[in-house]
């Protein structure tokens, strides 16, 4: 049952997705209401999936890397609805939708559990940060994306169609800030949290791992980030060039966690 409304919520995003990068070129309203109506509804189906998963597990659906990128879309997709809604960002679905999107179709299909150790309240407090860390993540490079392309639009002294649809540059800069600054502290304590278990479950938190690993390299990129943010008061183009840098090394350890061997899959 779970596994049908996945594919039906994935099939609502396909089609949100559409309609949102249709609005990003047309700017038609009636378009953005039918991309905002699909975006629901496949948000509710998702919803209904992960809870009818998460019976038939008898556990939360954050067992292995999959159900964790399932649960990570659905936080993302709920944040974008919020934001749009409170910010006056109708474009932020065109530039959001297509990243949730992929994750879903990497999620698919459910794979076996990382591994029978999977056990505890710590590690599920340490899986739901890193997935809040993630959500922001997402934002914060769709953030930096609409920086670097409005940027662009007002160089060329010729502002195209996008000029008109996206926000003023210091909006996206502050959406880019407020991001980081969510992402980074829940990324953190997961991090923490993830190396205390590994110590107790593994018998080392130096144990080889792709996607840990990879996760401290990415940690690093959005520390030097915020650090430079913070102290020596980057903004603008520098810290968008960051966000997609971090968001590079978080897909690229994502991707290590699904397809290379290592203790988390």
């Amino acid at each position: 049952m779970h596994q049908t409304l996945l594919t039906l919520a994935i099939v609502g995003y396909v089609i949100a997705t559409g309609l949102a990068l249709a609005f990003l070129v047309q700017r038609d309203e009636l378009i953005h209401r039918l991309a905002s109506l699909a975006t629901l509804a496949s948000w509710i189906l998702h919803t209904v999936a992960l809870l009818t998963l998460a019976l038939d597990l008898g556990r939360p659906p954050l067992g292995s890397l999959p159900e964790a990128l399932l649960v990570a879309v659905w936080v993302v997709v709920l944040v974008e609805m919020w934001l749009e809604r409170r910010y006056g960002l109708p474009v932020l679905g065109a530039f959001v939708l297509p990243v949730a999107l992929a994750f879903s179709l990497q999620s698919m299909p459910m794979r076996p559990l990382i591994g029978s150790t999977l056990r505890g309240a710590w590690v599920w407090v340490h899986i739901l940060l890193a997935l809040v860390g993630i959500a922001a993540f997402v934002l914060n490079f769709a953030g930096a994306l609409m920086y670097l392309l409005q940027e662009r639009q007002l160089k060329t002294k010729r502002p195209g169609a996008l000029y008109y649809r996206l926000p003023a540059l210091e909006t996206l800069d502050r959406l880019t800030y407020r991001t980081l600054a969510l992402g980074f502290p829940f990324l953190t304590i997961g991090l923490i949290l993830g190396a205390l278990w590994a110590g107790a479950a593994w018998g080392s938190v130096f144990a080889f791992d792709p996607l840990a690993l990879l996760s401290l390299v990415a940690w690093a990129v959005y520390a030097l980030a915020l650090a430079g943010r913070a102290t020596a008061g980057w903004h603008g183009r520098r810290t968008a060039y960051f966000a997609i840098l971090g968001f590079a090394v978080l897909a690229l350890t994502l991707g290590a966690g699904l397809f290379l061997p290592g203790r988390h899959g």
